[in-house]
């Protein structure tokens, strides 16, 4: 065997000529991958924030107000956030037992009389975010005094959820009288819809 001292000259210059450009293919290569994984996440983030920036948050409360005949009791459904919301489905129970209609409702309260009462539907219904402006929908608005107070005397008993979907078809659950909101896959069906 040779020793590597004993090569010409030329060999040795050669070998050394050819490492270089291995050399600089190597860090071309490594610096390309960088470069790929930080566009990959520059564009996650990106994704990210335009999905932030239409994010819709469904709540769903009341107000009461017992002097007066008039808007005695309204249960409201407010979107706070920055995005529309896109209602898939809706369900409300009185003390565990599904109601179809607010009829059924008034009917559950011990109303069996015509009542003055105002509905607004919310199912497949699309709620503005409420930037700048009122934008909340009155599901009910009970007018008669002995009925708003029915309704506000009942509100524990009530469990109202509403599934919805951002324009990222990005879903959620809003609870009755509950500010957090939970994130699901998509909107379950329901097998005993509120159809109001």
């Amino acid at each position: 065997m040779t020793d590597p001292s004993e090569r010409p000259v030329e060999t040795r210059a050669a070998a050394r000529g050819a490492l270089f450009p291995n050399l600089t293919s190597l860090l071309a290569l490594a610096v390309s991958i960088f470069a790929l994984a930080i566009g990959a996440w520059q564009t996650r983030l990106m994704q990210g924030q335009a999905r932030a920036s239409v994010w819709p948050h469904l709540s769903i409360g009341y107000t009461y107000n017992s002097n007066t005949d008039e808007n005695g009791f309204i249960w409201r459904i407010d979107n706070t956030g920055v995005g529309p919301a896109r209602v898939e489905s809706v369900s409300l129970t009185l003390d565990g037992k599904p109601m179809k209609t607010w009829r059924d409702v008034l009917h559950g309260l011990g109303f069996d009389s015509e009542l003055r009462f105002s509905t607004t539907s919310i199912a497949g219904e699309v709620i503005p975010p409420s930037l700048n402006r009122e934008t909340a929908i009155e599901t009910i608005r009970v007018n008669e005094r002995v009925a708003a107070k029915a309704f506000r005397e009942g509100v524990d008993r009530f469990r109202m959820e509403v599934c919805y979907c951002s324009v990222y078809d990005d879903c959620w659950v809003a609870h009755w009288q509950q500010k957090s909101v939970d994130a699901v896959e998509r909107c379950p069906a329901i097998a005993d819809p509120f159809e109001e």
